[in-house]
């Protein structure tokens, strides 16, 4: 894939677009300027240990700007779906968070919950100069999961649930929607707890209002325990804990396990059907 933008004209675009959360190489020397950095992208995609993916169809749902999608369809899959709708739908330009103390039943914007009415997408102005830049043949579907028809969306080879699960009011209902769209595994990744001498007991941390991050849109956080069990009881087959590390903010867990006793950690689990 390369681009037919030249190196000036694809900078301007890049600064047109008023925040980017992921850091994506468009060519011509040009990376997007993500809140998450190249780095941390990679060491994240390197963590998820995804197998061969030549021929293989892939959905990633919270796509935002994309770069896990642009990834899959770099490694191979034939072919890749990005979904969203509460990243896409917003004008991050002029709102970081949700206007009301919790946006509704699940991760969705002010209204239109399966996207049918939406004219304006906002939020997926990087995503699109991204797939252009890139020649990408990814495919979009603007839905909320929560709301999306399970049988139309049909079902992936691999399913990238990653950074929404602590964002969604029911998560176990969600996770039962995920086991429907899922052929192979799902990779889920989510802001998630840790207890010393709790680990046997399945915990989960409720957000009220905005007490994580400032941001009225998260609602649980889970630890291993709880999140393995969810997703068994939620109809996978086998799951497996692969990552279980602090949050970039989150340096030092030793010092900070020995002031505080509960911990938010980021945790990643690749659940097979």
């Amino acid at each position: 894939m390369s681009s037919d933008f030249s190196g000036d004209s694809l900078h301007d675009c890049v600064a047109n677009v008023p925040f980017w959360w992921h850091s994506i190489d468009l060519g011509e020397g040009v990376v997007t300027p993500g809140w998450k950095s190249a780095d941390l992208l990679a060491r994240e995609l390197e963590q998820l240990r995804l197998p061969d993916l030549t021929g293989r169809s892939v959905l990633d749902i919270g796509a935002w700007d994309g770069w896990f999608s642009f990834q899959a369809e770099r490694l191979g899959a034939a072919r890749v779906v990005s979904l969203d709708h509460y990243v896409w739908s917003r004008d991050w330009g002029t709102k970081k968070a949700p206007a009301t103390p919790k946006p509704g039943s699940s991760l969705l914007a002010d209204h239109d919950p399966d996207g049918s009415q939406l004219t304006e997408l906002p939020g997926k102005r990087g995503f699109d100069l991204a797939h252009s830049a890139l020649k990408s043949k990814v495919e979009t579907v603007v839905a909320d999961f929560m709301q999306a028809d399970i049988k139309a969306l049909g079902q992936f080879d691999i399913v990238l649930y990653l950074g929404v699960l602590y964002h969604i009011k029911h998560p176990l209902l969600a996770l039962e929607r995920l086991v429907q769209v899922t052929r192979d595994f799902a990779m889920i990744e989510t802001e998630a707890i840790f207890v010393p001498g709790f680990e046997e007991q399945a915990l989960c941390e409720f957000f009220e209002a905005n007490e994580l991050n400032n941001d009225p849109s998260n609602w649980w956080a889970p630890n291993a325990k709880a999140l393995v069990g969810m997703c068994r009881a939620a109809g996978f087959r086998t799951v497996d804990l692969l990552v279980e590390r602090q949050s970039p903010q989150r340096r030092n867990l030793r010092q900070l396990v020995a002031r505080k006793p509960m911990q938010r950690i980021r945790m990643v689990v690749r659940a097979r059907k």
